[in-house]
């Protein structure tokens, strides 16, 4: 638990400190600001707590697929003195009543959950008329996203290997750090019906796009920032910058899109 609450100061002092407004390229609170609103795939709650602080939030809940998720962001929530519910459950079926939130807020999330066309259309019921998701998530083309990084941080391996030759040796140079990797081994270890890899679900941002439009959402915007735009490691970098550069006319062709954009970044509304 201890390790878990730590986490999650880590993660809500990054939050603070380098905001996901970066990633939208504006400030969010005048969207955000007095609304009720559900961390989707909150962790140890460091993020929700960050965001109920941030944005003037009248409320903040947060929802995530086990018990030490939730009880470690329960207890973050209690030391930062913020009211907060934070509830097990997946997004595939989310365990709230319709139209309960005027926002939704999901970083990084939706790459890892089972089915998202099932995950928007949770998103859409428990949403107000009007309401908003703001969605951040790679798209499983992201040369960098392959979610294999406890071992590897080379570019591309998903594009040259099948995803049961990487888990395979995934797992087998875990087994072989032996105790001091348990605590990220996988499992099972065995692919899952649903997986393109790792933990991921192979989800594109074209792919996403028409999952959002069947869920009745209008595509409110689309935040299209190349590699090398957004992170801390861009802010001061030329070498970043003319990457970003370099890459920017890409961001808007179809196919390009899907390995030159740092992030998928979707504003959603209900209407």
């Amino acid at each position: 638990m201890q390790v878990m609450i730590a986490s999650a100061r880590e993660i809500y002092d990054d939050e603070l400190q380098y905001p996901c407004d970066n990633y939208f390229g504006r400030d969010l609170a005048p969207l955000l600001a007095g609304k009720h609103a559900l961390d989707l795939g909150c962790f140890g709650g460091g993020r929700a707590v960050a965001w109920f602080q941030r944005y003037g939030l009248a409320s903040v809940s947060g929802v995530d697929t086990t018990d030490v998720f939730i009880e470690a962001a329960e207890a973050f929530a209690r030391q930062k003195r913020i009211t907060a519910k934070f509830t097990v459950g997946r997004g595939e079926r989310l365990p709230m009543q319709d139209e309960a939130f005027d926002a939704i807020l999901s970083f990084d999330v939706f790459e890892h959950v089972q089915d998202p066309a099932l995950v928007l259309q949770e998103c859409w019921r428990v949403l107000n008329f009007g309401g908003r998701a703001f969605v951040v998530f790679p798209g499983f083309f992201h040369p960098f996203e392959h979610h294999l990084s406890h071992v590897t941080t080379v570019p591309f391996m998903h594009y040259l290997f099948k995803p049961r030759v990487l888990l395979d040796a995934y797992c087998t140079i875990l087994d072989e750090r032996g105790e001091a990797a348990a605590w990220y081994s996988r499992q099972p270890r065995a692919l899952q019906s649903w997986e393109r890899g790792n933990t991921i679900n192979g989800l594109t941002l074209r792919r996403f796009r028409r999952l959002a439009s069947e869920a009745s959402f209008i595509i409110e915007e689309q935040v299209r920032r190349p590699l090398g735009s957004v992170g801390r490691r861009s802010a001061g970098s030329r070498l970043y910058h003319l990457v970003a550069t370099l890459l920017r006319p890409l961001t808007r062709l179809p196919l390009a899109e899907e390995a030159v954009l740092h992030r998928g970044v979707f504003i959603l509304r209900k209407a």
